[in-house]
């Protein structure tokens, strides 16, 4: 055999499994979405067997629980057949099982076709826009639920679902944006960008990469899958208040479980960014060289991996409360019902920065890059990123001053959520003087950091006001408070997220978009948003409840003009989807370096080589050096240049 053919044999079947006898035997046992289909069916039977010979075994009557065997069966062991169906756990189990060690021949990393899309891939690109398109999936279709139930509020009265429905509606809707939309999306552009920003070949732990990708579908199925159960969907809200929740039909069982796989990719990707942050950087790649996108996803990770177990665990405690009759939030039982406030939240609000930090990042990635200037206060925007971090886990009770708790505790989470605003304060202070005098282009990705600006500081000033007990008390569960949460999650880290996907989409794809269809976009957006979401204000502090499925007909007019902006901001993602699509396919070939920009993904090829860079480049000085004559960030082949600066 020549080396020529050998080659072309390793890479035809590669050594993470056996090579296959036949095209029918590598269908159905080579790893892939056809074995993950007959593994999650295994899964299935046999938890759905170890459930009915434990509770026979036990006597426990019925021996057939169809909630505990779906949450057994179908949301544990048929999730764990489907991963190791499609390979996430070959290469572990090859090397746990005491096999010979054999070196990585590397076979399941980069894209070669669109078929690699669909199968396990330890390349960090090929991960980050699995997750930009898994996510966008699922953020379609958690607007088309926004769709429906602004259809039903278009009017007062009963037009289209019953109530149960329109509560599962509006609870999937803001699971979906907020757990597979929001958080996942971040993921994947920092799964692309950081790694060629710090000068590494890939992430820290490729493998566990690919695994915290392919949890997403299974949470995302299982938020949506709620609808087939008896009863319908969960409709306790994307929080999942307790006790409400353990008196939901068996949909809320769906809701516990998807937000564990959620959670779990979350914190694997969150402790594999901090391990390639920490460990792997260029040389000359100190942490005060680091662009802000990787400061921003250097903090985001601290809070995932400290505040996500304890949504974790509350979610089990709800679970252990429906299945297992527990009592730890159920208040016959002598349960802690604001337990699980103070729990959830203790989460949840630091997963507002979760779900804004990387959104800072990216802002400060296109305001400096598109105003050609540095960043104003580099060192303060990065230190007020550690300082949104502290913070953050000392203010969760001002969600809680209308539930019952401590009057004393008021005050002081008045004082820090007041203070919280400081940092986030010198960002906002820090991009509006970094465009001061600069050279402005109005790109795409330039005007969605700008509408992000202006949108978020509305959000702000409205959180502010929501900070403050009194006012607090008088909006609470008001539509006042979706005005004031869709301004700083759609008008905050949507808009970032799109920024992002048209800063990056030459380097993704190596082709330009559209840029008059991308300026259609965001003026269709920004508009469309902000004729959507600011009247609430008005109506929420008028009186209109939130989470409501009729109102009073006083407020009926304008529920109606809410709902056609709705319909208008849903249908200018259309726009997007075809630019990105069209483009993708047929688009002009991108430079290397369209924008111009300093941070080291730009200083490669679009689309990057299979390992990022050719030579190790050497970091000598800032990112955003923009104007300063002689700066330069990196040297991309030292050696190279070394010898010519010699001769």
């Amino acid at each position: 055999m020549t080396a020529t053919q050998h080659s072309h044999d390793v890479h035809q079947y590669p050594a993470h499994f056996e090579p296959p006898h036949g095209s029918t035997w590598k269908l159905l046992f080579g790893p892939g979405l056809v074995r993950g289909a007959w593994m999650a069916a295994v899964g299935f039977v046999l938890g759905m067997l170890l459930v009915l010979v434990l509770r026979a075994w036990w006597s426990w009557d019925p021996a057939w629980n169809t909630e505990v065997i779906l949450v057994v069966g179908g949301m544990v062991f048929a999730p764990l057949g489907f991963l190791a169906g499609i390979g996430s756990f070959d290469y572990w189990l090859y090397y746990i099982s005491g096999r010979p060690t054999r070196p990585e021949d590397h076979s399941g990393h980069g894209a070669h076709s669109w078929k690699d899309y669909f199968r396990v891939n330890t390349d960090h690109k090929v991960i980050g826009i699995q997750y930009l398109v898994t996510t966008f999936v699922f953020f379609t279709v958690g607007g088309l639920m926004a769709m429906f139930f602004r259809a039903e509020l278009a009017q007062p009265g009963l037009q289209f679902v019953d109530s149960q429905t329109f509560n599962g509606l509006v609870s999937v809707h803001a699971t979906l944006m907020i757990f597979l939309f929001i958080i996942p999306a971040f993921a994947g552009l920092a799964n692309f960008a950081v790694p060629l920003m710090l000068g590494a070949p890939d992430m820290a732990f490729p493998r566990l990469n690919a695994l915290s990708f392919w949890l997403l579908p299974i949470a995302g199925i299982m938020f949506i899958a709620s609808f087939l159960a008896p009863g319908g969907a969960f409709g306790a809200g994307w929080t999942g208040y307790a006790p409400l929740a353990e008196g939901q039909p068996l949909g809320q069982t769906f809701f516990n479980m998807g937000v564990q796989w959620a959670g779990a990719s979350s914190i694997m990707t969150a402790l594999n960014f901090l391990v390639t942050i920490i460990t792997m950087r260029a040389p000359g790649m100190t942490f005060w060289r680091m662009p802000l996108l990787v400061w921003a996803n250097f903090t985001t990770s601290l809070l995932v991996v400290i505040a996500t177990p304890f949504i974790a665990g509350s979610q089990f405690f709800v679970m252990f409360d429906r299945i297992m009759h527990t009592s730890f939030f159920t208040p016959e039982g002598g349960g802690y019902v604001l337990g699980y406030q103070h729990i959830f939240w203790f989460y949840s609000h630091p997963a507002v920065y979760i779900m804004m930090l990387p959104g800072f990042g990216i802002v400060s990635e296109v305001i400096s890059s598109m105003s050609r200037k540095p960043i104003f206060g580099y060192r303060l925007m990065a230190l007020s990123l550690l300082g949104i971090l502290v913070l953050g886990f000392s203010v969760w009770a001002h969600h809680m001053f209308v539930a019952g708790m401590a009057d004393w505790l008021r005050v002081p989470m008045m004082i820090t959520t007041l203070l919280i605003a400081i940092p986030t304060g010198i960002k906002v202070f820090s991009w509006v003087a970094t465009l001061w005098r600069g050279r402005i282009h109005l790109t795409t990705p330039m005007l969605f950091a700008l509408g992000f600006v202006t949108m978020f500081v509305i959000g702000g000033l409205s959180g502010i006001y929501l900070g403050s007990v009194p006012i607090d008390i008088a909006a609470s569960d008001t539509y006042f408070i979706v005005a004031h949460i869709h301004y700083v999650l759609f008008g905050g880290s949507v808009f970032t997220i799109f920024a992002g996907v048209y800063y990056w989409f030459p380097k993704m794809t190596g082709r330009m978009y559209d840029e008059r269809l991308g300026k259609w976009h965001f003026w269709l957006t920004f508009v469309s948003f902000n004729a959507t979401f600011f009247p609430m204000h008005y109506i929420g502090l008028r009186g209109m409840p939130r989470r409501v499925f009729d109102y009073e007909s006083a407020f009926g007019d304008m529920n109606f003009v809410i709902s056609i902006a709705s319909f208008v901001l849903g249908a200018s993602f259309i726009v997007f989807v075809y630019n990105i699509v069209t483009s993708w396919v047929r688009g002009p070939i991108a430079d290397a370096n369209p924008w111009r920009a300093r941070t080291l993904e730009w200083q490669v090829s679009s689309p990057p080589p299979i390992f990022n860079f050719d030579e190790i480049p050497q970091v000598v000085g800032g990112p955003y050096e923009y104007g300063v004559p002689g700066a330069r960030h990196a040297v991309m082949n030292p050696a190279k240049e070394a010898q010519e600066v010699h001769a």
